[in-house]
């Protein structure tokens, strides 16, 4: 029976490691989903800490684990609560005794060096393996990058760590119940678990080694892999490795009837059948030799009534003879290449004294067919019978008989061999499902060896989700950090940080553009030129598992994290248009002000908005007058704490038409030792609207609780101004970045949103299977006209072009049909009546655009105009 597919087993599957990496990149893709089954991407945890060792209370423990299972993973101490405080009177006297117990037995292990700290990990998807011939072991893989934080007085390791884990581990199994129970530990060799340094990271040998042996005592203790019970029918008990590299596969011979594992059944299972399939399906000659019940074709034969034939006589007449059939040898089967043979000898017998006796023997080919759409595997013919018969038969006459009596045997067997089938891939499909609720196992193709039945297909799961940016304020405000991106299901490989140094704070137009490649830390010291009015830009580059499970090269577009506005005000954001401009770097003296703004964010605060305040000093200025700032930025040079202030100076609408330069000049442009000052164009009169200047220049002042506390009309001397800063200012919020984000992230739903363009009305969910883009835009915005433009050239590009819908968030409706017109726009505008639709996405910045994919969920997010190259022009995230 053994054979190098299916060993001594009936039937084995094998699947691709590819196809279970996949798998487990689903998982690391949940890592920041409320999901039983989980991988992180990226982790705080101490290490070095004294452990605790668990108490032998027996059977206790077991039961508090199942039902610690069932309660999707709880920690002991809420599994102590709710049991002690539902229990009645005597069960809680019980459960008292027995965690007492455990508080008894727990002992203090202190460990052997004085390692200790924190740890910040960041962790890629996981990829496993397992040795060729080996059934006990796996080997796990996983790229990391560390930040060690070291508590004090305890000895140092390197504080940035880049590298490999390679984690070996034992799979055993012990019966428990009515079934087994499967074990997976640690192994207990020092060369199985190993951290290998990356390249170029800079580790010396001694300093890899120290972290190898952190990394065997973080995995062996602090590791805990809850034991997976087996039920007694479950059909894949057992695994082996075969082969190697990228073409491994990992076996599971298959029981069909429950019956024990035969002593040396895996031991002849040496050979892949896979080819370029994720997974197959063989089953061997033998049991598919069971599934055609000859037995019942010879009683058919046997059973059929008589034959009856035409012979011709010597007196030139005929007579007609009836004969009955019997098998004399088969029928048998004999497994080709391609084909089942179907073979033998049927005996024709007759009463009738004058007439001969005679033969019919046949040779049919039989194959497995499959339905792809309906995935149902039936056995059928492949072209017409070999027959040979006695003289005195006629060849069609025996052709017909032995055509039909095969076309009801086939008939008979059809239901067993496809339930064979079906079972396998439902069994294979429930296995799947317990890592990937989306997974699912379908046949591409059949095959007959002259050993075994194989069926090969492919497995699905969860599309992949975009990699994520995100960058954070650490090291108290000195760093940023890149700790929380990720690529889900994949490895970041470098990250390219790129920002703008302005030389006085109060130049925003300005700037020498730097560039940090990284492919070892996710830690940037804060360059030294960064100042409130920079964007820091963040781009990870890498690779990703795709649901097939083949390695893809992605990137996630330069990320520009413009920090938000440090101050806001109490206003409905739909009321006006409170704005200060995004402003693209490196602005030669001769361009228009004008065509350096990649987008405005608004200062009109969220309900329930708590971000960082600082003092806002809000200042009018006289168009008429040159260098009208002279007053203002003098008395903020006697200001004695300009760090808890921020300026913003409003100019008049068209100033922004004149080249920089000019501008400069006027305004009397750039001074040193100032606090951050913006400069903004009151575009669509919002500014104004909102204060309410009676003159220019006029000045007013919020503190740090957005309360309004002091204007002035006319031109402020700078004591009075120092005077009322002293008086009214409130000590601000402690300061760190604070990039702008939307209400949802890269690979969250989309909230469904309805609209209406005229007399075609749309549901966001209708749109599902095709992939969405939804801008939020401004009429008087000329980044927002841009963007519109630039999604129109898309539109146009044909049947592929994704579905378009823009949001006018201005207080205008008739402005959209203008637009429309004026820009010659062919996709559905819509007004966003008080920005309802924009406040659900958590629009502050115009223009935003959305992309959406097939399956409803936010892939990429755009703040401000798109660029077609890599300075960091627009603000985008994910």
């Amino acid at each position: 029976m053994a054979n190098p597919f299916t060993g001594d087993y009936p039937a084995a599957v094998q699947i691709a490691v590819r196809q279970i990496n996949a798998l487990l990149g689903t998982l690391h893709q949940n890592g920041d989903r409320d999901t039983p089954l989980k991988l992180m991407h990226s982790v705080s945890t101490r290490i070095g800490d004294p452990r605790r060792r668990r108490p032998d209370v027996g059977a206790f423990a077991d039961w508090l684990v199942a039902y610690q299972r069932a309660s999707s993973g709880r920690g002991l101490a809420d599994l102590r609560a709710q049991l002690t405080a539902t229990a009645p009177p005597g069960t809680l006297r019980m459960f008292e005794d027995a965690f007492e117990g455990f508080d008894r037995d727990w002992e203090i292990e202190l460990p052997p060096d004085v390692v200790r700290g924190r740890a910040k990990l960041q962790i890629s998807s996981i990829t496993m393996g397992v040795p060729d011939g080996s059934s006990t072991e796996v080997v796990i893989r996983a790229a990391v990058r560390a930040q060690y934080y070291p508590d004090p007085g305890t000895t140092e390791l390197p504080p940035s760590v880049h590298g490999e884990v390679r984690a070996t581990f034992d799979v055993s199994q012990i019966p428990h119940g009515t079934g087994r129970r499967l074990l997976i530990r640690p192994s207990a060799q020092d060369a199985k678990i190993e951290f290998v340094a990356a390249p170029g990271s800079g580790l010396a040998p001694q300093a890899a080694s120290r972290i190898a042996a952190e990394v065997r005592k973080f995995i062996r203790e602090g590791v805990s892999l809850l034991p997976v019970d087996l039920p007694h029918d479950f059909a894949f008990a057992h695994f082996k490795g075969v082969g190697s590299g990228s073409h491994q596969v990992i076996a599971l011979p298959y029981q069909f009837s429950g019956a024990p594992s035969p002593p040396s059944g895996l031991q002849s299972l040496t050979q892949s059948f896979l080819g370029s399939s994720g997974f197959g399906f063989a089953v061997s000659k033998e049991h598919v030799n069971t599934l055609i019940d000859v037995e019942a074709i010879r009683q058919a034969v046997r059973n059929r009534p008589p034959l009856t034939i035409t012979i011709s006589t010597i007196f030139g007449g005929s007579v007609s003879v009836k004969y009955r059939l019997r098998f004399t040898s088969g029928p048998t089967l004999t497994f080709k290449t391609g084909a089942i043979e179907i073979a033998g000898r049927v005996a024709a017998e007759t009463d009738t004294g004058w007439a001969p006796n005679g033969f019919v023997s046949f040779k049919q080919r039989v194959v497995l067919v499959l339905d792809t759409s309906s995935q149902i595997i039936s056995l059928e013919r492949a072209g017409e019978p070999e027959v040979d018969e006695s003289w005195f038969i006629p060849h069609s006459r025996a052709t017909s008989v032995v055509r039909a009596e095969l076309d009801d045997a086939l008939a008979q067997n059809r239901p067993a061999i496809r339930r064979v089938f079906d079972d396998a891939r439902s069994a294979l499909t429930r296995g799947l499902r317990a890592f990937d609720t989306a997974a699912s196992a379908s046949y591409t193709a059949v095959d007959i060896t002259p050993e075994v039945v194989l069926v090969r297909g492919e497995i699905r799961s969860q599309n992949r989700r975009p990699p994520v940016v995100t960058v954070e304020e650490t090291h108290g405000g000195a760093a940023f950090t890149a700790l929380s991106s990720w690529i889900p299901a994949g490895t970041i490989e470098r990250f390219i940080w790129t920002w703008v140094e302005h030389s006085h704070p109060a130049s925003i137009w300005s700037g020498v553009q730097k560039t940090v490649v990284d492919a070892h830390s996710f830690i940037l010291p804060k360059p030294a030129g960064l100042t409130n009015v920079s964007q820091i830009c963040l781009r990870i580059e890498g690779t990703q598992i795709t649901p097939s499970g083949q390695l893809t090269s992605v990137t996630a577009g330069t990320t520009c994290q413009v920090q938000q506005p440090e101050f806001a005000i109490d206003i409905p954001s739909w009321w006006q248009p409170v704005t200060i401009p995004i402003w693209r770097p490196d602005l030669a003296e001769s361009v228009p002000l004008s065509q350096a703004i990649a987008g405005h964010t608004s200062v009109a605060a969220f309900p329930g908005d708590t971000a960082f305040q600082r003092n806002a000093l809000v200042y009018f200025v006289d168009g008429r007058r040159d260098r009208p700032l002279d007053p203002l930025f003098e008395a903020l040079r006697r200001a004695r704490d300009g760090s808890s202030l921020v300026v913003t100076v409003v100019v008049p609408p068209g100033t922004f038409d004149a080249p920089r330069g000019e501008v400069e000049r006027r305004l009397g442009l750039p001074h040193d030792g100032l606090p951050t000052v913006h400069i903004t164009q009151d575009d669509d009169g919002g500014w104004t609207q909102t204060f309410g200047p009676s003159s220019m220049p006029s000045a007013f002042l919020l503190n740090a609780r957005r309360e309004f506390v002091w204007k002035h009309e006319g031109e402020p001397q700078p004591e009075e101004i120092v005077a009322v800063l002293d008086k009214y200012a409130a000590p601000p919020a402690e300061s760190r970045f604070r990039p702008l984000a939307l209400a949802v992230s890269p690979g969250d739903a989309a909230p469904n949103v309805r609209f209406e363009d005229g007399e075609h009305q749309y549901a966001l969910h209708r749109l599902r299977g095709r992939e969405v883009l939804l801008t939020f835009w401004q009429s008087w915005s000329a980044p927002c006209l841009s963007e519109l433009q630039r999604l129109q050239r898309l539109h146009q590009d044909g049947r592929d072009a994704p579905f378009i819908a823009g949001f006018h968030g201005g207080a205008k409706s008739e402005a959209v049909d203008e637009i429309r017109k004026r820009l010659r726009l062919t996709y559905p505008l819509a007004h966003d009546h008080q920005q309802r639709i924009a406040r659900s996405y958590g629009v502050r910045c115009w223009p935003t655009t959305v992309k959406i994919d097939a399956d409803g969920c936010v892939e990429h997010i755009q703040f401000g105009t798109a660029h077609d190259h890599d300075r960091p022009e627009s603000v985008t995230s994910g």
